[in-house]
């Protein structure tokens, strides 16, 4: 019993470890970009000494993956409850503005993580492409589901398709954020969010 609990003790610690070098990681790479970051200075963001962080990740591009698929979940669990409201055209309105105000909150700051990388990473690495358009892939998905019950309800009336409006609304919100990011405006957010109601005549 004793040594079972040593044990579970021990797993549970080295969870936490991988689990803050996971965040402090991405603070660093969204900030930085992934080429642009040493392992050096991921071992002085992290704290963590050098044989750790090679003990839960084998490499700088192992980390990185793992960086990706911890955002990518949790994303979708944040994308999840903001798809919230009345109707499925509400619920990505909604979701969209609470996308948004995260940037508003961060300050226009960083981006998007996921837009970063695919700038920075998916002509070079085909492992990082894959998340990222597993992510937007996704994203769309979801989207494209909503909006298939809102013209079924007769609540859209459009001439394109819903999967291409469901990529409209990924590609606005990505682009909204990198406008954003760049003039630092809230007004950029907001007039991207007016097109996107626009666009499904809300």
């Amino acid at each position: 019993m004793e040594y079972l609990e040593i044990f579970m003790a021990v797993t549970v610690k080295g969870e936490k470890t991988r689990e803050h070098i996971l965040k402090a990681s991405r603070k660093i790479f969204i900030k930085q970009g992934f080429h642009n970051t040493s392992v050096s200075e991921i071992i002085s963001a992290t704290g963590v000494k050098k044989g750790n962080l090679y003990y839960h990740f084998a490499s700088k591009e192992d980390l990185g993956l793992a960086v990706l698929e911890d955002a990518k979940e949790e994303f979708f669990h944040f994308l999840n409850k903001s798809l919230s409201g009345t109707d499925p055209v509400a619920k990505i309105i909604n979701s969209c503005q609470a996308i948004f105000n995260e940037q508003k909150k961060n300050n226009f700051v960083d981006g998007c993580l996921f837009g970063n990388t695919a700038l920075e990473m998916t002509d070079s690495n085909p492992e990082f492409a894959s998340v990222i358009q597993e992510v937007f892939d996704r994203w769309t998905n979801k989207l494209e589901i909503l909006l298939l019950e809102a013209s079924e309800s007769k609540l859209l009336n459009s001439r394109i398709s819903e999967k291409l409006m469901a990529k409209t609304v990924v590609a606005t919100v990505e682009g909204a954020i990198m406008m954003s990011r760049v003039s630092k405006r809230e007004k950029d957010l907001f007039d991207f969010l007016a097109a996107i109601k626009n666009l499904l005549d809300h």
